[in-house]
Formats: structure tokens, C-alpha cells, sequence
């Protein structure tokens, strides 16, 4: 990919679009796929129908009393239907592709991708088992494999896979960590299991490392006795599930997790922010270390790579020596979970072709002219030390929805929240079946199919995902230069230097509807013109409304200097 910012005449840097979006240049390559991808469809179906005999097939139908569904005479009104649907969707959607659509974290899609997914589609494949999909659960474990190498897990130790989207994957990362933290006191409780915990004080069984209860997880697992205690820890996760703790800007999923697993309002503690719009290390070393000599469970610590407002990377470096620290002093530690929903992919900047951490130097060097802060690219060096991260390819991969994923660390840590069906086979005999370890049952094999197809076709690397969230990097930090705060200036003015491609922009006068008079002449201009109009969408920091700019697409300068006329203050 090329390192260029001319415009190719679309708004977008040529190194962003060509070939690999949709543009007139391979319409008719996307059409003749798309004709493959059809025939090979209605081979298949014709195939299932009819191998079994006429017959057989044409019990399908629902008999003469019932109607006949598909009819030839009915295609005109599916026809109608379709033709009409289609129409509205090219009239009315949301202007994703365009250079002045930067309102929210959702990116074009390739092309290959969406054919990927079109074609997946139509076999309707149910990632719950193999069973319901032979192909795309195979893919599945192909691109759970990639998302651990992303992150920095091992995949022969870790384990991944595919979710609806980040919520699902935070609730099942909290209800892992909920369900590991109660199993240490359950096993005391437990008369034939408690040998196995009899040299822990309390404080370490309350608060034992990671590593620890995964180790008691084989061992109860080794006796049959995990579902068993797993009973037994339920009863101890109604009383007391432990602390669960995370930036006050974190995602709002947060709160709604809590509630579903049971967390009384006094067990969710948001702490405060720096004025980088990180997690404040002080406050959150100050409360860690009150827990653990009070020898209170912590459920989990939540750090952010990626928060949605403002695009802030929580100092995991940090957390992680804070982490290490308790383990030395207290012997007791706890759970990390790292929302990287919107920032995982950007660890791509940092990778070199094989997967391994460039040195920073050579990163600012490969991924000029984006600018990667030295404590962001610690905080992605350090992102395997965490215990689970949550990925979204469907906002930084360039997928379709839905597609959120779950990476473990480790992967026994699944056995915590295992559940069986009667009905479906277990795996392969190699790897598991998803619907038994994961939240959510059935899955579509359709976005597999698309994650699979955008993880080798554009590259999990720097000159991969690293080039396309490098540029929406350079250019968010050009914007931020153009809205630099100066002293006693009264335009937009962005106030901190944004750690990924969010951009805040509040007005520098003290009028405080400004912002809000000024998104509403926005909104207006979109909703009468939605093709040629800036999209942005608002905020709120440190109690003032403020403009906020998802760069999702490297923009050329010119489009770069529309934005910036667009955002001029009545």
C-alpha cells in the first residue's frame, strides 16, 4: 500500500480505496463474482432437493390444500418487494463511504468482504456446532486463532471467537471473571475439594492470581468435581460477586453487564478520569490497594484501548505493574479485561509481517506519517498480559455486522461458564464446539466468513490494517492541528491530542449552546443533503458539549480542508 494523500477525485487518499473498495474500476469483477457466487447457490440447492429423488423433493411443498410458496407467478411480487427494498436502502442509508461521514466507528467494507459474507450467507450456516456449520465453524477457529495473534495471546494456549459485537463479548469477559473469582471460596466450602485450597489464608482465596484458579479448574476437573462447585460458587456470586472497576468514561455496556450479572450498585465503582481521558493510575491504585488489604474480592479491573467517546487508551502498562505489585506485596491479585473493541486492530501499526511488537522506532518510521504516542504503544505491548480482550471487527476490521469477538488468554478459563446440549455434538475431537463456551448460541457463520476473508486479504500487520488505521490516524492528528486550542481563540478548538483517530473539538467561546446550535445546522444539512453535508455526531467532556469526529478512512487534504470549513461556529 502507498504511502500518498492525492485524491484520486473521491475525497479518500488513493492508498485507502482503490482496488480493494467499491469503486467503478471493479464493479464488473464484484458482478461476476456475484454471478459465481449465485450459480454455485442454486447448484448446491437444486443438489439437497432433488438427490434424494423427485419424489421426496416435491414433499416439500405443503400440499394442494396448503398455497404454494415461490411460485413462478410470485417472483413478480418478490420482485416488487425486493426491488423496492433495494431502492429505499440506496436512497436512505446512512452515507458510510463518504469523505465527510464522521459521525460514528462504522468503516467502509471491502469488496471480496462483502461477497465473502453475501456468499456465507446464503448456506445460512449456525456457528452454535459443526454440525449446523461444517465450513464456517472450521473458519471460525481459523479467525479465532488470528484474533489471539492480533492481541498477542498464544493461540495454542488462548482462545477466541465471534460475537453479536462488544457488548456480548464484555458480559461473557465479566461472567468469566465473576464465575473464576467465586470458585477458590466454593472449593473451601466443598468437603471432598477443599484439600485443594487448605494452604490459602483467606485474602488468597478471596483474591488468588489468574493462573491460580485455572490451575484449581484442572484440578476439580481432574477429580469431576467442577460442575459441582460451580454450584456452589453460585450461591457465593449472589452474595458477594466482588468489585467490579473501570474508567468513568468506559463504554456504557459497563452498567447495563453489571446488572445482568448481578452486581449490586455498590460493587460497580467508575473511577475517575486523568485529562488525557484515561483511567486515573492514582485513584485506581488507591482503591485497588484499600480492596485488597480490606481483603474484598475484585470480580475484574477494565481498562479501555479505544473508549468510545474520545478514543482514549487506558495506561495498561501501568495496570499490569499495578498488578504485579499487589502480587508481591499482598499476595493476591486481579482479573484484567481490556475493552479493545475500537483499538485492537490499530495494534496492527506495531506489527511487523511475522506478527511480532515492532521496536518503537521502527514503528514511527513504517507508519509515517501517523503518529503512534510511546505510552499507547505500551499499553498495545503489553495488551497479552491481560486476561481477556474484547475485539470488534465490525467497527476498525472493515466487516460487516455483527461482529464483535472475545479473546481468552487462556482458554481453560471457558470451562468456568461451559454449558452442554443434548442435542449437539461436542466438536471435532481436536477443538469444542463455540455454543457450548460461548454466551450466545446460535451465530451466524456469514460474518465469520467475512472476518476470515478481511484477516488474509488485507493483512493483520503494518502494512496491512496497520496502513488503513495508520492513515485514519494521520488524518485525525492533522485535523487535531488545524483545531489546535490557542490562546484566547474562539473557533472549534480541540483541546487534547486524541490517542487514536477520535477527534473532541469544543467551542472556544464560553456560549454554552454553541456546540449544540452548531450540530443542529449540521444534522439539518445531512438530512437535506446527505451525500455532499459533514456527518458528526456530539459528546460531552468534563460537562461541556463538544463536536465528536470518528476518522474511520484517510481523507485526502482536500476533503481534509471541507471538513474543516463545514465546522465553522455561527
Amino acid at each position: 500500500m502507498r504511502h500518498q494523500t492525492e485524491s484520486d477525485g473521491t475525497g479518500l487518499a488513493p492508498a485507502s480505496g482503490t482496488g480493494l473498495f467499491p469503486n467503478p474500476g471493479n464493479r464488473a469483477a464484484f458482478l461476476e463474482l456475484l454471478g459465481d457466487i449465485v450459480d454455485d447457490y442454486y447448484t448446491w440447492h437444486e443438489s439437497c432437493a432433488g438427490a434424494a429423488g423427485p419424489r421426496l423433493a416435491d414433499s416439500a411443498d405443503l400440499g394442494a390444500a396448503g398455497p404454494r410458496i415461490a411460485d413462478s407467478a410470485d417472483l413478480g411480487a418478490a420482485r416488487t418487494l425486493v426491488r423496492g427494498l433495494s431502492e429505499w436502502l440506496a436512497r436512505e442509508s446512512t452515507p458510510w463511504p463518504s469523505p465527510l461521514y464522521l459521525a460514528h466507528m462504522t468503516a467502509d467494507t471491502p469488496v471480496a468482504v462483502s461477497l465473502a459474507y453475501l456468499c456465507a450467507l446464503l448456506y445460512n450456516p449456525n456457528n452454535v456446532t459443526g454440525e449446523t456449520s461444517p465450513v464456517t465453524t472450521r473458519l471460525e477457529h481459523e479467525v479465532g486463532d488470528d484474533l489471539c495473534r492480533l492481541v498477542g495471546f498464544p493461540p495454542a494456549k488462548g482462545w477466541a471467537h465471534l460475537s453479536s459485537g462488544g457488548h456480548a463479548a464484555n458480559y461473557e469477559a465479566i461472567w468469566i471473571a465473576r464465575n473464576l473469582r467465586g470458585l477458590p471460596l466454593a472449593a473451601a466450602a466443598d468437603p471432598a475439594s477443599r484439600d485443594l485450597v487448605a494452604d490459602l489464608p483467606r485474602p488468597g482465596l478471596v483474591n488468588l492470581p489468574v493462573s491460580g484458579i485455572l490451575d484449581l479448574v484442572d484440578d476439580l476437573a481432574g477429580r469431576g468435581a467442577l460442575a459441582r462447585v460451580r454450584g456452589l460458587a453460585r450461591e457465593i456470586h449472589r452474595r458477594a460477586p466482588g468489585k467490579l472497576l473501570f474508567a468513568r468514561g468506559a463504554h456504557y455496556s459497563w452498567d447495563k453487564c453489571a446488572d445482568l450479572l448481578g452486581f449490586a450498585p455498590g460493587d460497580v465503582e467508575a473511577v475517575d478520569l486523568d485529562r488525557h481521558h484515561r483511567i486515573d493510575l492514582g485513584a485506581l491504585r488507591r482503591r485497588v490497594r484499600e480492596l485488597l488489604e480490606r481483603g474484598e474480592p475484585i470480580a475484574a479491573v477494565v481498562a479501555t484501548l479505544g473508549s468510545g467517546g474520545e478514543g482514549g487508551v487506558d495506561d495498561l502498562h501501568e495496570i499490569m505493574r499495578l498488578r504485579d505489585w499487589c502480587e508481591q506485596r499482598y499476595d493476591a491479585s486481579f482479573y484484567v479485561h481490556v475493552d479493545a473493541a475500537f483499538g485492537a486492530y490499530h495494534r496492527t501499526v506495531c506489527l511487523d509481517e511475522d506478527g511480532s511488537m515492532l521496536p518503537y522506532d521502527e514503528v514511527a518510521a513504517r507508519a509515517f506519517p501517523a503518529r503512534l504516542k510511546p505510552e499507547v504503544y505500551e499499553a498495545f505491548r503489553c495488551l497479552p498480559l491481560a486476561d481477556s480482550v474484547t475485539v470488534d471487527p465490525h467497527k476498525s476490521g472493515h466487516v460487516p455486522y455483527p461482529a464483535g469477538g472475545l479473546a481468552l488468554r487462556d482458554g481453560r478459563a471457558a470451562a468456568v461458564v461451559a454449558g452442554r446440549s443434548a442435542y449437539f455434538a461436542p466438536g471435532d475431537g481436536a477443538r469444542p464446539a463455540f455454543g457450548s463456551y460461548t454466551l450466545e448460541g446460535a451465530r451466524p457463520g456469514a460474518a465469520v466468513a467475512a472476518v476470515w476473508a478481511a484477516h488474509r486479504l488485507i493483512g493483520l500487520h503494518v502494512g496491512g490494517y496497520g496502513r488503513l488505521l495508520g492513515g485514519c490516524l494521520a488524518t485525525a492528528q492533522r485535523l487535531h492541528e488545524r483545531f489546535r486550542a490557542i490562546e484566547g481563540d474562539s473557533r472549534l478548538v480541540s483541546g487534547y491530542e486524541p490517542d487514536l483517530n477520535i477527534l473532541n473539538l469544543a467551542a472556544g467561546r464560553t456560549e454554552p449552546d454553541l456546540v449544540d446550535r452548531l450540530l443542529a445546522r449540521l444534522r439539518a444539512e445531512a438530512a437535506a443533503a446527505p451525500l455532499t453535508s459533514l456527518w458528526v455526531s456530539a459528546n460531552t467532556l468534563a460537562g461541556r458539549r463538544v463536536l465528536r469526529l470518528c476518522v474511520m478512512k484517510e481523507l485526502a487534504p482536500a476533503a481534509v480542508d471541507r471538513v474543516c470549513e463545514a465546522l465553522t461556529l455561527p
